[in-house]
């Protein structure tokens, strides 16, 4: 059995690489229908549609990186494969965080007669990020994780 500390690193690891990367492409991603239109209206559209869920998505994305840190410490202590590893701790973080999405998003919008296409950025974004980051950050984070617990 491992001491509460070296779970603790799993999560710490998880916060220290996943957060930035993970907020610095959610500020990225909203600037950037300004950023192609070179005019604002873009973006304060998408904020007028998905502003609630943005900052769902940011406060669920924090602490689905401490609940995703957890298990993928207890699945590599236990000696599952790495990439087995980084593709339940990526779909860990997806899936809490596109859920909220989708829920602040229908809050937010739920009078409006097409609330239907409103679904289909965040499930683009849910299918995208589960393709992606199982291969790239989320196979990072677990290896950084995985030399803490072979050491």
């Amino acid at each position: 059995m491992v001491n509460k500390g070296l779970r603790r690193q799993g999560i710490l690891t998880s916060y220290l690489v996943g957060a930035p990367v993970g907020l610095l492409t959610i500020f990225i991603v909203s600037a950037l229908p300004g950023a192609l239109t070179g005019e604002g209206l873009a973006t304060i559209a998408m904020f007028g549609v998905y502003g609630k869920a943005i900052l769902g998505l940011i406060v669920s994305f924090i602490i689905a990186l401490g609940i995703a840190g957890h298990y993928a410490e207890v699945g590599l202590e236990n000696g599952k494969h790495l990439l087995k590893v980084s593709f339940i701790y990526s779909l860990t973080v997806n899936l809490i965080i596109w859920s909220v999405f989708m829920i602040l998003t229908v809050i937010q919008n739920y009078e409006e007669e097409r609330l239907g296409l409103y679904f289909i950025l965040p499930v683009l974004c849910f299918l995208f990020c589960n393709v992606i980051t199982p291969f790239t950050l989320g196979l990072f984070i677990c290896y950084l994780i995985k030399q803490k617990v072979n050491k």
